[in-house]
């Protein structure tokens, strides 16, 4: 695993809330990733209806409407959640405003844009319900294809590197699907051992 040098983590802090608005692609995103995810969710049939769901690094909510779509309370953070977001709130991925065991499933899909691991699976783990699960979606690494680009912090050669890593930290994976939008990577299912 390697990362991304900042230098301090203010400056991590502002190159990452500046990535919103040099997005282009993101109102056609926004509604086709909500209902792919939606899908791969209802597929995997771990998320149930009426469950708490926190989605980390959440932008613009195109996770969280997919959870509300399967009939969950679903709310995101985010660095930079734009003027009037109802479905994202102001928040650190590393500092999570939420009590511990408030939730009931975790997600993010930018497990590449995380400047301390430790710290950030340390949050997961804390805010997680004692049968909670953790759903990351996670692009190839280097040595499978998978892109590096302006605003990722973590890189790892393969996603089996990750889930090992992940799996130290006290998460087992449970479920694992390989998807092909927004980018090629895996849907896992994660619980706290």
């Amino acid at each position: 695993m390697r990362v991304r040098s900042y230098g301090s983590y203010e400056k991590y802090l502002s190159h990452q809330k500046s990535k919103r608005e040099k997005i282009s692609w993101l109102p056609g995103y926004d509604q086709k990733y909500s209902q792919v995810l939606a899908e791969r969710l209802r597929t995997q049939a771990v998320v149930k209806e009426g469950m708490s769901v926190l989605c980390l690094g959440a932008r613009i909510g195109s996770e969280v409407k997919a959870f509300l779509a399967l009939g969950c309370f679903a709310v995101g953070i985010d660095l930079n959640p734009s003027v009037e977001n109802k479905y994202v709130l102001y928040g650190d991925f590393h500092d999570v405003q939420f009590s511990c065991h408030s939730v009931d499933v975790v997600f993010t899909n930018c497990l590449d844009h995380v400047y301390a691991l430790n710290v950030f699976l340390r949050e997961v783990k804390r805010v997680l319900k004692l049968e909670g699960c953790f759903i990351l979606e996670i692009e190839r690494g280097a040595e499978e294809g998978g892109v590096v680009g302006e605003y990722e912090c973590l890189f790892y050669d393969k996603i089996d590197d990750m889930i090992e890593i992940l799996d130290h930290a006290g998460l087992r994976a449970v479920k694992r699907v390989d998807f092909e939008y927004p980018w090629k990577g895996q849907h896992i299912v994660f619980k706290v051992r």
